[in-house]
This record gives structure tokens, sequence and C-alpha cells, in this order.
């Protein structure tokens, strides 16, 4: 990708963590979209609870695996979060997503999610009464390869913010890897 008026690429992730970790936690809630059969995009909001090892960021959300949502990851697994702030900040996050499957475990995904939910006054076990072992609780796995930052400045005039977009280079499509914050 070529630099722009509007974008700069950067090579390694750790010229993004750390506004990358706190645009998503201060914002909390994203938009992810998913492709139909038809190659309509559909919208929903979701909570993603990301770690950041060296090869970059992994998301993990749990969720259920309802007809719509199974059908179009399982057509195509891609899908693009998106966070945006009152102030116009904005985080673009492309990825593909995988299905952790029985056996994997679920209780690293548990302990994060539920941290996360009771700081945002959420009781996961309200949801998941047996919580990680609960049958419904089911785990997906954001391994990006785009993300793209966006930090406005409207305090000094500056209402088009620039860019900048990290591209994974090599990274496996599902690690599978469990990383730590």
């Amino acid at each position: 990708m070529e630099p722009s008026t509007f974008s700069t690429p950067v090579g390694d992730f750790a010229d993004l963590r750390d506004d990358f970790l706190r645009l998503t936690t201060e914002i909390g809630w994203c938009t992810v979209a998913t492709v139909d059969g038809r190659d309509r995009p559909r919208s929903r909001i979701m909570h993603v609870s990301w770690e950041v090892g060296d090869a970059g960021p992994t998301g993990w959300v749990s969720t259920s695996r309802t007809p719509v949502k199974t059908a179009h990851l399982a057509r195509n697994p891609y899908v693009s979060c998106s966070y945006w702030t009152p102030a116009h900040d904005a985080v673009f996050v492309d990825c593909r997503a995988t299905w952790l499957e029985p056996g994997d475990t679920k209780r690293h995904v548990w302990d994060l999610v539920a941290a996360e939910a009771t700081q945002r006054g959420f009781d996961p076990y309200a949801v998941w009464p047996d919580g990680p072992a609960d049958a419904g609780f089911e785990v997906l796995q954001f391994d990006p390869w785009r993300v793209q930052i966006t930090l406005q400045d409207l305090a000094n005039g500056q209402t088009i913010g620039s860019s900048r977009v990290w591209h994974a280079a090599g990274r496996p499509a599902s690690t599978g890897a469990l990383l730590s914050r």
C-alpha cells in the first residue's frame, strides 16, 4: 500500500498497538459485518475481546451460532469490524473468523470476556448459566489481516484525519493460539 494524503502504511503492529487497545477498549462494542449468500453485507453489534501478541491482534467473541451468522461464515469466513467515537476516531479491523470447535479450550476466552463484561455491567452467567461449559457458549476467533486507525483532532480544527494501516505479513488465517495482552 502506497502512502497517500489520508493513509500511511505501518509495518509493525506495535506502531498501532496503544491506540488500537485504547480505542477498542474505550468503545467496547463494534459493528461486525458478514456477507450473505447473495453477496449482500449484514451488520450486527458485537463485543470483541482483543489480545495482542507478537504477530498482531487476535479477537475473541462470545456468541451463539445463530443460523444467519453460521450460514454467512460457512460461505465466507471474512468479517469487517468497525469502531467509532463521537470525536470521529475510528478503528477498522478486517479478519478471518473461525469457530472454536468442541475440545478447544474456551476457559481462557470465558475468563477474558467475563472480566470485560463485569467492567461493562454485563453478567455473562445470565446468558450462559454454566459458564464456559454451557452448551450455548460459543467462541469466534478473529484473525486480522488488516487494521486501520484514524485519529481526528477536532479541537484543533482537523476534520479529516490521516489513517495508519497495518497488514499482517504471512500470518496464518487461523492461528488457534491463545495470546496474552
